[in-house]
């Protein structure tokens, strides 16, 4: 079911008024794919003193706190910057309000490629000169990016201090090098090992000329990543690395680069796929040279949950910030009666799924990946076309707001940047155990799902996921305080009540 016209103002005046819990209630945002419910605030719930309940239970300890939050966003793409390009100029903002104006999802986190990727029209860098190990030719302008990027990242920039008066972090990574850095000679594909011994010097100075371009600017970046997917031979840009070899370019050329350069940016290695982080990160802190310059590790969630490597990973690793940087769904996975109107319900369970699953095991935040695509699921030019939180059709103008941005924004409103992860157990509702599932599947064997944080103004947030399709009664319950709750089919909640709630009931 997509929200009406309505149901959008109702949930964006609901944003706006939202206030403190009261000391002895719970406040109750909803969505759910079963009843139109679109981060619809709903009535208090009483905390009371805890009961006995022999159903599903949620419970949270106060006693310790875990890894803090740096933030939820989507990723700036050529694609997204071209797409909100053609959008007419009230919907260019109202796009920009739903993502990081005072009363939209409270985006604070973005992703960036440097050069092209498979999500822009056509391959380019900029210095295509062959051989120019002196980076003579580099465009300082950056000026490829100044048609669309550029200015869609100093929008959001606005919007998020207006919002809050912090500053958008970006993190960002390059899909490949220029052609005539590449062993197979083109930006497109990649040979094992995808960088030319002869250019990993240039190419680290070729990350600092870019991050000192986009900041003449206007844009600071706050983190890089050496190389999107450094697994994956990919048919659009890329370029092959292995753990040892990608440490080695970190440790002998980029982290002493930029170190020296940018000494503020800070560097998260690998950026692929959850079934072999954990491998990295071991790799990582057992090379002295290039764990000097990792703050952590970034991952993707393309081969399917792993919540458990990234769980060994905070334990053996807990000086390592972890990140997830990248999720969406492709286009054929859409069910039957999904419409570019509607999209599909089944995607918002998924990213929330991930999400708790990651926070779970220890991630600090969560980047989507294209912040709007075309009615085409692109522009692409390898057509490897996807879904988005919002899509608009560029010819007539339209915007649709597709589940993922509902699901995101349970966790982007309310998990605000330096909460920190709670301490959250289940009981008596399943907890799927079976074979490994494509990435972002939900069901009724997951049981209810949850997460907690303790907010830097003292409030408790908690996300509950239900993927079942009925209703399910279940008690919330922290300390002597405890709430009966109920949360429908396919719905994702968001609870926030005062972290001293449960002194009253001692």
């Amino acid at each position: 079911m997509a929200p009406s016209k309505s149901k959008l103002l109702v949930f964006i005046a609901g944003l706006a008024g939202t206030r403190h819990a009261d000391a002895a209630s719970a406040q109750l945002f909803q969505s759910a794919g079963t009843n139109g419910d679109r981060l619809a605030r709903k009535a208090d719930l009483p905390l009371v003193s805890d009961f006995e309940f022999s159903g599903p239970t949620i419970e949270i300890s106060k006693d310790s706190t875990d890894q803090a939050i740096q933030g939820f966003g989507g990723a700036f793409t050529e694609a997204s910057a071209l797409v909100f390009k053609s959008l007419p100029a009230d919907k260019q903002q109202k796009v920009l309000d739903l993502y990081f104006g005072p009363y939209g999802i409270g985006y604070t986190l973005g992703r960036v490629h440097m050069n092209s990727c498979d999500f822009s029209p056509k391959s380019y860098s900029f210095d295509d000169v062959d051989d120019d190990f002196s980076l003579a030719h580099f465009d300082n302008g950056v000026s490829h990016d100044t048609e669309a990027m550029i200015p869609l990242i100093l929008a959001a920039q606005d919007k998020v201090r207006e919002a809050n008066g912090a500053a958008l972090k970006l993190i960002a990574a390059p899909w490949s090098p220029p052609a005539w850095m590449k062993t197979n000679g083109q930006m497109d594909g990649s040979d094992k090992p995808g960088l030319k011994d002869s250019c990993q010097a240039v190419w680290a100075s070729y990350f600092s000329k870019w991050l000192s371009a986009y900041k003449a600017r206007g844009i600071s970046i706050w983190a890089i990543t050496p190389q999107n997917e450094p697994e994956n031979p990919a048919g659009w840009e890329a370029c092959v690395y292995d753990a040892e070899q990608e440490l080695q370019f970190l440790g002998e050329h980029l982290g002493p680069t930029l170190r020296a350069d940018h000494p503020d940016v800070k560097i998260f290695i690998f950026d692929h796929n959850k079934d072999h982080v954990y491998d990295w990160a071991k790799a990582l802190y057992a090379d002295p040279r290039a764990q000097e310059y990792a703050a952590g590790v970034a991952f993707h969630w393309y081969s399917g949950d792993s919540f458990d490597h990234v769980a060994s990973m905070h334990t053996d690793f807990p000086q390592a910030q972890l990140l997830a940087t990248e999720a969406t769904f492709e286009r054929y996975r859409w069910r039957p009666g999904s419409t570019l109107v509607t999209g599909d319900w089944a995607f918002g369970e998924g990213y929330a799924h991930d999400i708790i699953g990651d926070l779970n095991a220890g991630a600090t935040g969560w980047i989507d990946w294209n912040l709007f695509l075309n009615q085409d699921g692109g522009p692409n030019h390898v057509d490897n076309v996807c879904d988005a939180a919002i899509l608009a059709n560029t010819t007539s103008g339209e915007v649709f707001v597709h589940p993922q941005y509902y699901a995101m924004g349970h966790f982007s409103k309310y998990l605000v940047p330096g909460s920190k992860r709670l301490q959250t157990s289940r009981s008596n509702t399943p907890t799927y155990t079976g074979a490994m599932r494509p990435y972002g599947t939900c069901t009724a064997d997951d049981g209810l799902e949850a997460t907690s944080f303790l907010r830097p103004d003292g409030q408790i947030a908690v996300v509950v996921l239900n993927c079942a399709d009925g209703d399910v009664a279940f008690k919330l319950k922290e300390g002597s305080a405890a709430l009966h709750a109920t949360i429908p089919g396919h719905g994702i909640q968001t609870y926030l009540f005062s972290s001293s709630s449960s002194e009253a009931f001692v």
